[in-house]
C-alpha cells in the first residue's frame, strides 16, 4: 500500500530513537509520543510517519494537523509505517535485494507500540490495486523485488500507482476572491528554463480562507514563472517557496486537468516539484487466491478493519 503520510527514517543507536524526514530535520519533537517506540540498537528503517482518521484510513490532512504550527491531537496516531530495512546491527544491507530485505523486516517482530510492519503482495498488482481503491485508500507502490536500495534517487525500481493522480507542485500565485478567499492556485513545476506554469488549480471553498492568510508572507510583486502569463482581477504572486499536493484528471499538453488543491506538503522542497514521466508496466491475471488483496489491506491497517466505499 501507499502510505498518506511523510516519508521519514527511524534509527536506534547509542544516543536513543532518532527520526527523521527526508531532509534530516528532526520529527520527534513534533510527535514526542515516538519517542520511546522499540526497535533493536543498529537498526534503520525506512518508512511513512501517519495518523488515520476515525476509519483506519492515513490521512496526509490530519497529519498535517499534528505537525503544523497550529497542532491539534485529531486523528488516530500518530504511528510509523516500516517498509524497508536498511541497517541491521549497524550493518547496511541496502545492497541486498529488496525481496530479501523485506523479508529480514518481517522477522524483527516490530510490531508493537507506535510502530507497524505492513503486509504486502509478490502478485497480483492489479486486484491488490482494485482493492486499495475500493477502500478510498491512496495507492499502491510496485516495487522490482531484486532491486538494491537507492538513497536520495528516484528511479523506476519503484513505482507510484496512485488511484486518483496527484502531483507535487509550487504555488506560484493565487487568484483571491473577496467573499471566500484562495479560489485557485497558479501551478508551477521545474523545467529547462526555470518554473513552468502546468495550470491552475480549484481550492475548495473551505480552504480558501485558510490558504490566503497562510500565504501572505510569501506575496511578490513579480511573477515567478518563466514565461509571462497575463494578469486578472484577485491575482496574487507568491514567491516559489511553498509546495503543494494537487489531485488531477490527468496531463494535457504539459497541463494538469481538472485539477485541485489538496494540502500544503510540509517535507516538500521546491527540487520535487518536476514533471514525472509514465512508465508503461505490463498487465497480467490474477494467481492467487481472489480474496488475497484484500485481506493484505485489512491485515496491514492499524486500526482493524474498515468499511469499503
Amino acid at each position: 500500500m501507499k502510505w498518506d503520510g511523510v516519508r521519514a527514517l527511524l534509527a536506534r543507536d547509542g544516543d536513543g530513537v532518532r527520526l527523521v524526514d527526508r531532509h534530516g530535520g528532526d520529527l520527534l519533537p513534533l510527535v514526542p509520543e515516538l519517542r520511546d517506540v522499540r526497535v533493536p540498537d543498529g537498526v534503520v528503517l525506512d518508512g511513512e510517519l501517519i495518523v488515520c482518521d476515525s476509519r483506519g484510513r492515513p490521512s496526509y490532512d490530519l497529519l498535517a494537523g499534528r505537525l503544523g504550527p497550529r497542532a491539534t491531537t485529531r486523528g488516530r496516531g500518530p504511528l510509523f509505517v516500516a517498509f524497508d530495512l536498511l541497517y541491521e546491527g549497524y550493518r547496511p544491507i541496502l545492497a541486498r535485494p529488496c525481496e530479501e530485505r523485506r523479508r529480514r523486516l518481517l522477522g524483527m517482530g516490530l510490531e508493537g507500540r507506535g510502530v507497524v510492519v505492513p503486509e504486502h503482495l509478490e502478485g497480483d498488482g492489479e486486484p491488490f490495486f482494485d482493492a486499495v481503491e475500493d477502500y478510498g485508500l491512496e495507492g499502491i507502490i510496485a516495487k522490482h523485488r531484486r532491486s538494491p536500495y537507492f538513497p536520495g534517487w528516484r528511479g523506476t525500481e519503484w513505482l507510484k500507482c496512485h488511484v486518483a493522480p496527484r502531483s507535487d507542485i509550487v504555488i506560484g500565485a493565487l487568484v483571491i476572491d473577496d467573499r471566500r478567499g484562495a479560489r485557485s492556485i497558479l501551478c508551477g513545476q521545474l523545467g529547462e528554463s526555470g518554473l513552468a506554469f502546468v495550470g491552475e488549480a480549484h481550492v475548495p471553498p473551505y480552504l480558501g480562507r485558510w490558504l490566503e492568510e497562510a500565504t501572505t508572507a510569501f506575496a511578490s510583486d513579480a511573477s515567478p514563472f518563466a514565461t509571462p502569463l497575463g494578469m486578472r482581477p484577485g491575482l496574487r504572486w507568491l514567491r516559489p517557496k511553498l509546495v503543494a499536493v494537487v489531485e488531477h484528471a490527468g496531463i494535457e499538453s504539459g497541463e494538469l486537468r481538472d485539477a485541485r488543491f489538496r494540502v500544503l506538503r510540509l517535507d516538500g522542497t521546491v527540487d520535487d516539484c518536476r514533471a514525472e514521466e509514465p512508465v508503461p508496466v505490463p498487465s497480467a491475471p490474477a494467481r492467487g487466491p481472489a480474496e488475497r488483496p484484500r485481506l493484505v489491506v485489512l491485515h496491514s491497517l492499524p486500526f482493524g478493519p474498515i468499511e469499503q466505499t
